[in-house]
């Protein structure tokens, strides 16, 4: 009984053949899982951006709200005190241009 070489080189082709099929198989795995996590990781960032758009745009309206308001009362106390806003304003003229002009 002689040994065929040809049957144990075969035997390892067949065997690379297979650890080769497997390997792929496990990269085409990790490869959808990491697809799969990257996709996860985009919706939870789109998800938390849109948070920090709302958040933003309640904040400007808020402050939007209370520029009105503070112009609002603003234009009240000036209609109903002209002489001591006309004499304000006049005063914090002179003061910024002193500042200024050093």
């Amino acid at each position: 009984m002689s040994a065929d070489p040809t049957n144990g080189k075969s035997h390892h082709e067949e065997s690379a053949r297979t650890h080769a099929r497997a390997a792929r198989g496990h990269a085409t795995e990790a490869g959808s899982q990491a697809a799969a996590a990257a996709s996860e990781i985009r919706d939870a960032a789109a998800e938390a951006a849109q948070e920090v758009r709302d958040r933003f745009s309640n904040i400007a309206d808020d402050l939007k709200d209370r520029a009105r308001d503070w112009q609002k009362e603003l234009e009240d106390y000036v209609r109903a005190h002209p002489t001591k806003s006309v004499l304000t304003a006049v005063g914090v003229g002179i003061v910024l241009g002193a500042i200024l002009r050093r």
